[in-house]
């Protein structure tokens, strides 16, 4: 399919949205791509979570560490402060380190005081059934290295897998996993499993890449934290789905937004009529 240009500029600061903010006939496909743009900067948050209370763990004494059992996840309270908890989970959570994590700076410490344990245990509850489902789905030959995230509300816990960045160099996408459990984890209620197949990059910074998903019509939340998160690998990278093609463009002061492009099938050119 060739490429007819119709372009659509999205500012992603524009997170709040009416109906009326909406291009005409593009409706669920533009409320999807807030939707998952918002979940993919909290992955982002969340990785980078991940990676600066990692570091700390390394320097824990053996003994210390003989406690992680591999439960792992953070989340955010209303003092806007990060809880990485690292520990182990076994019908209760047993703490191996917590660490408070700056929202803003990413600045990290090491505290003894209180956490959660009632949204430690489920959010343990949660991965364990999560990870449980998503091995079965893809099945025990499977030896991808996936990343985790996990993110509550009110009414529930949703986890998500995406491929992580491979020991031997490769950006992977085609996959994804996401699940939502009831808020005391004890059920999976809702499921939106994704495969097509492993593809994946290396760094290339003066290349553009498609990542490709034609056979959706709109725009995984997997794509975008890809882009987002790998950006500065390739020159651009461009998300071709079933009816656009879209990336990432920066304005002023390095703003981002989104600029899509409407794949239409070309006309198909008529025959001359040869003269008799």
């Amino acid at each position: 399919m060739k490429y007819i240009i119709s372009v659509l500029i999205i500012s992603i600061a524009s997170v709040a949205y009416g109906q009326e903010d909406l291009p005409a006939g593009n409706d669920q496909f533009m409320k999807r791509q807030f939707e998952h743009t918002a979940t993919a900067f909290k992955m982002l948050s969340y990785d980078r979570v991940a990676w600066v209370s990692s570091d700390s763990i390394q320097t824990l004494s053996k003994e210390e560490l003989s406690t992680y059992g591999g439960q792992w996840f953070c989340y955010l309270d209303s003092a806007g402060r990060y809880h990485a908890l690292y520990g182990a989970y076994d019908s209760t959570y047993t703490l191996t380190a917590h660490y408070l994590v700056d929202s803003a700076s990413f600045a990290v410490n090491r505290t003894f005081g209180q956490f959660d344990t009632t949204l430690a245990v489920h959010y343990s509850k949660a991965y364990d059934l999560a990870l449980a489902r998503k091995n079965e789905f893809l099945g025990p030959e499977d030896r991808l290295r996936y990343n985790h995230f996990i993110f509550r509300s009110d009414t529930s816990i949703k986890v998500h897998f995406l491929p992580a960045f491979q020991p031997n160099g490769y950006m992977i996408y085609g996959a994804e996993l996401h699940y939502t459990l009831s808020s005391d984890a004890s059920e999976i209620i809702d499921t939106l499993e994704y495969f097509n197949e492993y593809r994946g990059y290396q760094s290339m910074p003066n290349k553009t890449i498609s990542i490709v998903y034609e056979d959706l019509d709109y725009i995984p939340v997997g794509a975008v934290f890809f882009l987002l998160y790998y950006e500065r690998q390739f020159k651009s990278i461009r998300i071709v789905t079933k009816d656009y093609v879209t990336t990432l463009i920066r304005g002023k002061d390095n703003e981002p937004s989104w600029f899509h492009v409407v794949r239409t099938p070309p006309k198909k050119k008529k025959k001359k009529k040869s003269n008799p």
